[in-house]
């Protein structure tokens, strides 16, 4: 029989059984207060409610670690089967996808990982293993955002690095306006042939929604001042530059009073290029370089209004896509603080962006 150390009284050991805050802890504390006042093992274990193997565990443990070592312990698992190493480079090889592209698979599986990391390293993941390798190394299986076969990532970073010293230009030009608001403009169609979204489902099903097979369809015009967390927007059944006039003039009244505009476009032909654009004197166009949605913060809040309002609707007439495109406006506009949530790039805000 272990004998038990010695170094705290019993009285000891039942002070410090009233502070702990684990139940466990405290009967393994008292059982072995009882043990010191003399007590027999099987005696104290069966006062305080424990067996006899774990009393004498308990001994043991307080012997080699006093009262910190009878917490329950987390157990560590089974190791990993990829090192840290191993880990490093299978997530640069994930992020960098399938070498062969055009004749193999266009994006890795689960099962192509499994499959990479035993071809590698002879190592064998189950898929569920793969998985959780996966989100260890904070990886998530995303949507990819289209992006134009032409678009210029220079010009994109030379349009955020000197988005500043335009905005600084453009407020020199107009020393009469109090304040620039930065706005983001922009155009969507909605249609009968609509956004096909995600539902709540059992496991397995296959869950169907209603569509509509028609054509017809309207567009929403709608433009974002993150700053002051405000939109306006306009519905019209065709692009053209008239409407864009309307657009631009309804912006012009949402803008504060003594404060000038500075609203980004794209190069559509009915926009800053068209010789008919009638621009407010309280606003200046600034277009984003070509191909380049992703600088739009307005693509952002079409996402957001295509997976929401706009979503899964079954649509007769114009009318009703016209009648449902106000509605989810207004729901937008009447929620505080989305537009700024949706739309505060840090560029555009004039935040450094994040590494």
């Amino acid at each position: 029989m272990v004998p038990v150390r010695q170094d705290k009284s019993p009285q000891e050991l039942r002070l410090s059984a009233k502070v702990a805050k684990d139940g466990k802890v405290v009967q393994r504390i008292l059982g072995i207060a009882l043990i010191l006042d003399g007590r027999e093992r099987s005696e104290a274990a069966s006062l305080v409610g424990l067996g006899p193997q774990t009393l004498a565990r308990a001994v043991e443990r307080y012997n080699a670690d006093g009262i910190a070592g009878l917490s329950d312990r987390t157990s560590p698992g089974r190791p990993p089967k990829l090192t840290p190493e191993q880990s490093v480079d299978l997530k640069r090889m994930v992020l960098a996808g399938p070498e062969d592209r055009e004749n193999g698979c266009p994006e890795f599986k689960v099962r192509h990982i499994v499959a990479l990391v035993k071809d590698k390293w002879g190592i064998r993941l189950s898929p569920e293993t793969a998985r959780t390798q996966l989100h260890a190394m904070n990886l998530v299986h995303l949507v990819c955002r289209p992006k134009h076969h032409q678009a210029d990532p220079v010009a994109q970073a030379a349009f955020k690095d000197k988005f500043s010293e335009a905005l600084a230009k453009i407020k020199s030009d107009h020393p009469e306006a109090k304040h620039v608001e930065v706005w983001a403009q922009d155009e969507t169609r909605v249609g009968q042939k609509g956004k096909i979204g995600r539902r709540w489902a059992e496991k397995g099903s296959n869950p169907t929604t209603l569509v509509y097979g028609g054509f017809k369809s309207v567009w929403l015009f709608g433009a974002f001042c993150a700053e002051r967390d405000v939109g306006a927007a306009l519905v019209a059944e065709s692009v053209s530059t008239a409407a864009m006039n309307t657009h631009l003039a309804i912006i012009s009244q949402t803008v504060l009073p003594n404060n000038h505009a500075v609203v980004l476009v794209d190069g559509a032909g009915f926009h800053a290029q068209s010789k008919d654009l009638v621009v407010p004197p309280n606003m200046t166009l600034l277009t984003l370089p070509a191909h380049s949605p992703e600088l739009n913060p307005a693509e952002g809040v079409w996402e957001f209004l295509k997976n929401g309002e706009l979503m899964h609707r079954l649509y007769r007439t114009a009318d009703e896509i016209i009648d449902r495109c106000c509605s989810a406006w207004n729901s937008l506009a009447n929620e505080i603080g989305r537009i700024r949530s949706l739309c505060s790039y840090p560029w555009l805000m004039g935040k450094p962006e994040p590494p």
